[in-house]
């Protein structure tokens, strides 16, 4: 998938942050090699250490991407925790 539509993505993921109340960080990462990654943390007790993370990275397959997207947005929506499936 290319840069502008997982941009769209983190874009549509910050909406939804902010009007669900939830505790949680969307970031956007650039690293050295060019790679464009998308990264939520979800903050709650009730992860062994507080938090957890999903991450999006360009090099996965658009179905890898898309499933974890739908994932991201039940953990805003507050429909899940995240987990090691």
């Amino acid at each position: 998938m290319d840069k502008t539509r997982l941009v769209n993505l983190a874009n549509d993921l910050m909406i939804k942050q902010i009007y669900s109340g939830l505790e949680c960080s969307i970031g956007t990462w650039l690293f050295d090699d060019g790679t464009f990654s998308i990264q939520l943390t979800h903050l709650d007790d009730r992860y062994e250490y507080n938090n957890e993370t999903l991450r999006i990275y360009e090099w996965q397959s658009d179905e890898q991407i898309l499933s974890t997207f739908e994932q991201m947005k039940d953990v805003i929506a507050g429909e899940r925790l995240i987990t090691n499936e």
